[in-house]
């Protein structure tokens, strides 16, 4: 969940109003009021940005800290997958991969080494990657 929160794989993303609709918060000074949606309006949003925010995450927003999660239980405000009816259709067959894949390694290597020596850098484009590519060195078990 904290490696999703601070690196999505998409990090950002649109919907369309295909009607007119009323959205139950987000109007008003306050933003808590019914919010009025034309038909036609697009909505640009920022799972990138969103999952940085203090208000939300705290005031260690953008530091990498697991144990956030042994209390955190957010809504919309994370959105790795979105949410909803439009929510990633892949996001279990992702999860289960991913799960797989660490499994593996673990188990057929003793060590996994970066040989980058530069430090972590960003690529943002329709999806999240390391800028650097990723360069290890993996010793056998």
């Amino acid at each position: 969940n904290e490696s999703l929160r601070l690196h999505p794989v998409v990090p950002g993303n649109s919907r369309l109003a295909i009607r007119d609709t009323v959205l139950p918060v987000g109007g008003g000074p306050a933003q808590d009021a019914p919010l009025f949606v034309p038909k036609g309006t697009i909505f640009v949003y920022h799972p990138y940005s969103m999952h940085r925010r203090k208000d939300l995450f705290g005031p260690d927003a953008d530091a990498f800290r697991p144990e956030r999660w042994e209390s955190l239980r957010p809504g919309w405000e994370y959105l790795p997958f979105n949410g909803g009816p439009r929510i990633c259709l892949g996001q279990q067959y992702a999860l289960t991969e991913a799960g797989y894949v660490s499994v593996r390694l673990l188990q057929e290597f003793a060590a996994v080494d970066s040989r980058d020596d530069r430090p972590w850098a960003e690529s943002l484009s329709l999806t999240v990657c390391s800028w650097n590519g990723t360069k290890v060195a993996l010793t056998p078990a």
